[in-house]
């Protein structure tokens, strides 16, 4: 048996060994827990941010609406090697019951995937303000309809869900900015980015007062601006679909509501084709109707129209006469296109968003690497 003297040497030598040892014991205790900390960090934070970089590409974005009608035929389509996200026109909300019709395409898909594309699935409200009133304004309903749009995201494996309704009248706008909170609340638990589609600000009651912008861009990942139809196909003046000075007007305006970061510049990839009765005191608008780039540049050819610049809207404009009408076209094509990116850069905003694939010509796509290249 140890002596009381032995036991009191024995504690005297531990305490001594745990005193003289006392930094390399904090040294190690230092280790443990950065090792800690980093487990931590690769099992909870670091994968949120990789998923975060995932959804979110770096700005400017490029992003293109690809407008569906039942099937898209994707073998034609040439390569556009600056885009970075097409979305494709397939949920609408049809009916006051919320039913909203599919159009999604699994082929189309796979084909986005193998070209590096991200995925918006694009969600209408059919254009129709009778329809939007009841689904806005049932809150049950809405919840419904929130609930079935993820469960399609999550089916068909998207990045994002792109918002565009359109229609509707002022009455319901905390309506529609409390579908886009509840909405956003359960897209950034799965991951999927969501942008909303708007108007340039107006004192319409059905195209612009509906939208409280700057509400939208609390919950919202991004707001697009359709800074296009200037002049629309019913419009009683003839005149640019997107003019220069018209667009950067609109964007000023927006953003005093959205930041730079949130907002992208929404751009036309068509023209409008005016027919004009020019014979009396003032112009009388016939008609209108709108052409792809390339169609515009054929009736260029087939009419042997006169294309000058036009400095006030910083596009070329042609015109030319056919049976005592004239016709005038303010053209989309790499002039106006250029214009268009400057303005997203000295603004610094997100990027862009075009309407629509299919509407351009492939350069284009050139012009818009160039510049970000």
């Amino acid at each position: 048996m140890m002596s009381i003297k032995t036991l009191y040497l024995r504690g005297l030598a531990k305490v001594s060994f745990i005193y003289h040892n006392k930094r390399t014991l904090l040294f190690i205790l230092s280790i443990i827990m950065l090792i800690l900390t980093l487990a931590v960090f690769l099992l909870f934070i670091y994968p949120l941010h990789i998923a975060d970089s995932e959804i979110l590409p770096d700005r400017p974005l490029v992003i293109a609406w690809e407008y569906v009608y039942n099937h898209t035929d994707t073998s034609s389509i040439e390569a556009m090697s600056p885009l970075q996200i097409v979305s494709p026109t397939w949920f609408h909300i049809s009916s006051a019951d919320g039913t909203i019709e599919n159009l999604a395409c699994e082929n189309y898909l796979q084909w986005a995937w193998n070209r590096g594309y991200k995925v918006w699935g694009l969600v209408s409200n059919s254009f129709d303000p009778d329809i939007t009133a009841v689904i806005l304004s049932d809150p049950v309903l809405r919840r419904s309809i929130v609930e079935e749009l993820i469960n399609l995201s999550l089916e068909y494996k998207l990045d994002g869900l792109n918002i565009d309704f359109e229609n509707f009248h002022s009455d319901y706008r905390d309506h529609f900015s409390s579908f886009i909170y509840e909405l956003a609340e359960l897209c950034h638990e799965h991951n999927l980015t969501l942008s909303v589609d708007v108007t340039i600000i107006s004192d319409t009651e059905y195209w612009s007062l509906c939208y409280d912008l700057a509400t939208l861009s609390e919950a919202a990942d991004y707001i697009i601006v359709m800074a296009y139809d200037e002049h629309w196909k019913g419009s009683p003046v003839p005149g640019s679909v997107s003019s220069l000075p018209w667009v950067e007007k609109g964007i000023v305006a927006m953003l005093l509501e959205v930041p730079a970061e949130k907002l992208i510049l929404g751009v036309p990839f068509y023209t409008r084709l005016w027919e004009i009765d020019d014979s009396g005191e003032t112009l009388r608008v016939i008609g209108s109707n709108s052409y792809s780039m390339m169609r515009a540049e054929q009736i260029i050819a087939d009419n042997k129209a006169m294309v000058t610049w036009d400095e006030q809207t910083k596009q070329h404009l042609a015109y030319f006469y056919r049976d005592d009408h004239l016709f005038k076209m303010w053209l989309e094509d790499i002039a106006s296109m250029q214009y268009r990116l400057k303005l997203v850069d000295s603004y610094n905003l997100a990027g862009i968003a075009a309407w629509r694939r299919g509407l351009e010509k492939p350069e284009i796509w050139d012009l818009i690497e160039d510049h970000w290249k």
